[in-house]
């Protein structure tokens, strides 16, 4: 009878640790992580007010292209944001967004987002006229569409530029492997967004 028992004792203790195991596997792939701003910042079509918030990867199965903007528990979404795969040098030591530098008193825009350890990272397509007006105050070149966009939902496109600040373009194909270059502009760090597993104790016998 006593081995019987350690039998059912060993058999839920496997079970526990598959279960165990199946949870830590099913981890979300969508990258998230969180970002607390001092000031505002922008975005694609929008300006984030001072607080805390949850970035994510909406697609992460089809190539992560796609990043939400939520609130900080995750239920008020802000914006969903089309970008392009962007390549460092070195792995980001740490979550981070890269900004777009404007002119005093006006909100940095954020460039690019990388996650930690990782050399891939995304980086933001702008609508036309307001990447214009980026590129022109940054002196810097801003990922854009080759049409007249306005709206965040017209970049979802694969033809893209780089629109420098004297209006000349540079041809970007969304579908090719990036450059590999060290990242500019000044940086905010974040957190990864911690993932809540759930330990099912095995029952007594």
């Amino acid at each position: 009878m006593r081995r019987f028992h350690n039998v059912l004792t060993v058999s839920a203790v496997a079970l526990l640790v598959g279960f165990v195991l199946a949870t830590i596997s099913a981890q979300p792939s969508d990258k998230r992580t969180f970002f607390t701003f001092s000031a505002p910042v922008k975005l694609p079509g929008l300006t984030l007010p001072p607080g805390k918030y949850l970035f994510r990867v909406a697609d992460p199965e089809t190539g992560g292209r796609v990043v939400q903007v939520l609130s900080a528990d995750g239920k008020t979404l802000y914006g969903t944001f089309f970008a392009i795969p962007a390549e460092r040098l070195d792995p980001a030591p740490a979550p981070e967004v890269r900004f777009i530098e404007t002119p005093a008193g006006t909100p940095p825009a954020i460039k690019e987002w990388w996650n930690q350890g990782e050399l891939i990272g995304r980086e933001f397509i702008y609508p036309r006229q307001e990447a214009m007006l980026l590129a022109k105050s940054s002196s810097r070149p801003v990922l854009t569409t080759k049409s007249n966009t306005t709206t965040v939902e017209q970049t979802k496109n694969a033809d893209l530029s780089r629109l420098s600040p004297n209006g000349q373009e540079t041809n970007v194909n969304a579908n090719d492997k990036p450059q590999a270059s060290a990242p500019t502009g000044a940086t905010q760090v974040g957190e990864v967004a911690p993932i809540t597993i759930v330990i099912v104790a095995a029952p007594r016998r």
